[in-house]
């Protein structure tokens, strides 16, 4: 699933990390492999989208953040799949030289990787399983936003656009970003919770969204923060609820957005941001992994890459058990919500 930042955002947040990088090489010292050998090469990172998306540039700041650090390159492989994502690429590392030693880290989103095991038909069909991946980290949790068109009849907030859509049971057209994606999970349960009817129109990208919500052909939508506050900033719409415990700068300064936990709405569905491997990895070889890309990300090049410019990053660090941990409790938390909404997998209808 592409989710990708303008390239105004790439270069400054490129800028921000090479500025680091100088000052801080110095200082660093350099991991010692294991005692078999481990890791003998490079260690690629796959971001399994275009070059730059946000797990794309997730990747490199990794990539640049473990300079000084790791004893063996660290490259990345951009490798984008049109459907299955994350599980498609797991089966397909199996068969991959290095794969099952540890040498192909993968950017990983708990939510994404959790659902999809529900709504996406094709992780069915190659038996993907839970227990098929392990995390090596978790970094951080980047909320989702709800914007809405600039010029609605129900007015600027959340709670006006509910009362409204509860009078006029099925006229809101909702633009969501494709069927099953964690955005429109995350605006199909909050629908469901608060008891409103629309007329769903899906789109393949996220700024195809934005740009129906801009224009007026469309009422509202649920997107990442790239496109959603891209989209605010340039006046084309306006942002009414963001799914957080808490609104983020600068939009606490703005008394017509709400958080999600103000209304009593789930909070956990959002993008919690990380790296994985396939689990035959040896449990050494992800701990080694750990104590890299734990120290990579708390140099100042990597801590600092979004600082005013991604609303809605929040750290969210953890270890690769405490990750293993909060995505099985995410499939059980989602598995009754998606049956609700008619989205699972077994409520699906061959093609």
């Amino acid at each position: 699933m592409k989710k990708r930042v303008s390239n105004k955002l790439v270069w400054l947040s490129i800028a921000v990390m090479l500025t680091w990088t100088v000052a801080s090489a110095a200082g660093a010292q350099v991991m010692k492999p294991l005692a078999d050998g481990f890791p003998k090469r490079s260690i690629t990172i796959i971001n399994i989208d275009d070059p730059g998306t946000r797990d794309g540039i997730y990747a490199r700041m990794f990539q640049q953040a473990c300079k000084g650090l790791s004893p063996v390159p660290i490259i990345v492989s951009d490798e984008p799949i049109a459907t299955g994502g994350t599980w498609m690429k797991v089966h397909e590392l199996r068969k991959r030289p290095g794969a099952l030693e540890g040498y192909y880290p993968f950017v990983n989103t708990l939510f994404g990787v959790a659902t999809d095991l529900q709504v996406e038909p094709r992780t069915k069909e190659i038996g993907a399983k839970m227990e098929d991946l392990k995390n090596i980290i978790n970094t951080e949790l980047m909320a989702h936003f709800m914007i809405m068109r600039k010029d609605a009849p129900w007015g600027k907030t959340f709670d006006g656009f509910v009362k409204y859509a509860k009078e006029h049971p099925g006229e809101l057209k909702y633009v969501s970003y494709e069927v099953g994606s964690g955005q429109d999970i995350d605006m199909e349960v909050i629908m469901n919770k608060v008891g409103i009817k629309v007329k769903k129109i899906p789109q393949g990208t996220m700024q195809e969204c934005a740009s129906a919500v801009g224009a007026g052909e469309a009422d509202f939508s649920m997107l990442g923060a790239d496109v959603a506050v891209t989209n605010y900033q340039a006046g084309r719409v306006l942002v009414a609820l963001v799914v957080a415990d808490k609104v983020p700068p600068p939009f606490d300064k703005d008394p017509n957005v709400s958080s999600a936990k103000a209304f009593g709405l789930p909070t956990f569905i959002g993008t919690f941001l990380g790296l994985a491997v396939n689990s035959e990895v040896p449990q050494s070889h992800i701990d080694w992994m750990y104590t890299l890309f734990k120290a990579a990300s708390e140099k100042p090049e990597f801590s600092k890459r979004w600082q005013g410019m991604l609303p809605g990053d929040t750290p969210r660090p953890m270890t690769g058990a405490e990750a293993d941990k909060t995505m099985r409790e995410i499939y059980a938390a989602c598995d009754q919500i998606i049956r609700d909404i008619g989205l699972h997998i077994d409520q699906q209808k061959p093609k």
